[in-house]
């Protein structure tokens, strides 16, 4: 079953746009931010991501926990979640950086002025007869901004992730 959900990251993010189009229609949810959210928060990247860091975690720590007399519940949120911080802000970086990016999805799924996303805006700037290349960076700046501060504040997670394996000197 996990390699038949993770076959799913060899079809292109363009082929299930008419269905997730579908979906979040009949559901109701065209101009709003649970369809532009909802299409993207479960991904096959982000199973994977975290199957193989849970793989990592030994068994002996749930040994030790069941010894301790804590439940599954409590050996989750006390010792696993914790030690998954650094896989998580990784995942959380990842999904913020792709749906941020998007440009397709909202352009289909949003039709008011106000639901448009920062890319459709970016792409509005630029009109057929002229194009303000000034306005155009300064945009793309204000774009980067939340971009580089997600980065900032998980930065020390991500690292800690990387080198919690290493061997220390």
């Amino acid at each position: 079953m996990f390699f038949l959900f993770l076959s799913t990251l060899m079809i292109p993010g363009e082929v299930t746009l008419i269905p997730n189009y579908l979906t979040v229609r009949s559901l109701g949810w065209l101009d709003t931010y649970a369809g532009l959210i909802t299409p993207y928060l479960a991904t096959a990247f982000g199973t994977f991501l975290l199957r193989q860091f849970f793989l990592t975690i030994p068994r002996e720590l749930e040994d030790a926990a069941r010894i301790d007399g804590a439940t599954r519940r409590r050996f989750l949120w006390t010792i696993v979640v914790p030690l998954a911080r650094p896989a998580l802000a990784t995942l959380a970086i990842y999904g913020f950086l792709s749906a941020w990016n998007q440009y397709l999805w909202p352009l289909l799924v949003v039709n008011s002025t106000e639901m448009r996303t920062v890319q459709i805006g970016l792409a509005l700037l630029q009109s057929q007869e002229i194009v303000s290349w000034g306005l155009v960076m300064a945009g793309v700046i204000l774009i980067i901004l939340p971009t580089a501060a997600v980065f900032v504040l998980g930065y020390r997670h991500v690292v800690r992730g990387l080198t919690a394996g290493a061997v220390k000197g």
